[in-house]
């Protein structure tokens, strides 16, 4: 069923602010921009907004022996990467391929040219970490870029967000009715983006992800298993504040012989294990302030 996208006054007014708020970020060097986000994400911390939720989820993801002063510097940092992600964000409309030749690499270039050698293109799944937009800059490198994106509650404003993505050369494919859009798009060899490390409720498929069962979205397993395209986990790196490193991984693949459901839980495994492995090296640049494990398994698994 469609969704209904009436405009409200309130939507209105919540747009207007957006927009000003962006011609505020893009008046600004990026360096400057950056910085102001980072402190604005500061303040988040600072004012306490779900900061017993982010404490709770670092110190059980990381160890009861984390000293409680790392556990605020990486609790802190999150904040602050999250702030300084939201405001380049918000510069994309600023952002020339010559930045993006200047600010972003790319790793596992290899992984992506064999997917679309093969002819059935490939998903790229990724997390909330560091800045996860940065791979629409995919698009300016000359791949062929298919973003999956939830839609926001405000059309006005996920109008916005999505144009700032399509800039690149990205295609936007909403999450709702998707399923028509991606068989698509892999079909014409592009490569299809999503996010797939949120708390997925009762429908999810529970694996193994930094020491706890975990609710994660199937879909991307369900893609691959349906298209024979590859799974190929992927990550964004900050380095310093204004590099950023794409990390393509190798693809995960699962035993031919389990059966569909087998061959997507291992696949979800798979891919959540390297996500596991990057926040662990690097937790600061994970998004903390989601409730992860909210939704817990079932009795006896």
């Amino acid at each position: 069923m469609a969704r209904e996208h009436k405009i409200t006054m309130t939507h209105r007014l919540e747009y207007a602010a957006a927009r000003a708020l962006q011609g505020v970020i893009c008046a600004l060097p990026a360096d400057a921009a950056r910085e102001l986000g980072a402190a604005f994400g500061g303040l988040g911390w600072s004012l306490g907004i779900r900061r017993r939720v982010v404490l709770e989820q670092i110190e059980r993801a990381l160890g009861p022996g984390l000293e409680e002063r790392e556990l605020r510097r990486i609790a802190r940092e999150s904040y602050r990467n999250f702030g300084r992600m939201t405001f380049e964000y918000a510069r994309f409309s600023r952002v020339t391929p010559a930045d993006v030749e200047r600010t972003v690499s790319l790793t596992g270039r290899e992984h992506l040219d064999a997917a679309l050698e093969a002819g059935k293109g490939a998903i790229i799944v990724s997390g909330h970490f560091g800045n996860w937009e940065i791979f629409a800059t995919l698009a300016t490198m000359g791949y062929p870029v298919t973003f999956l994106v939830g839609e926001q509650h405000n059309m006005l404003v996920d109008g916005l967000m999505n144009r700032l993505r399509a800039r690149f050369g990205v295609e936007i494919v909403p999450l709702t009715g998707s399923l028509r859009g991606i068989f698509k798009a892999l079909k014409n060899n592009r490569l299809v983006a999503m996010l797939s490390d949120q708390d997925a409720g009762k429908k999810g498929v529970f694996v193994d992800f930094l020491g706890r069962k975990a609710s994660t979205p199937y879909g991307a397993g369900r893609f691959a298993e349906a298209t024979g395209s590859p799974l190929l986990p992927g990550l964004i790196v900050r380095h310093g504040t204004d590099r950023h490193e794409i990390v393509i991984n190798p693809p995960v693949v699962a035993d031919g012989d389990l059966t569909t459901d087998g061959r997507v839980q291992v696949l979800t495994q798979g891919y959540t294990s390297v996500f596991e492995e990057f926040i662990r090296r690097y937790p600061e640049q994970y998004f903390w302030m989601h409730k992860r494990w909210k939704t817990r398994p079932p009795a006896g698994e």
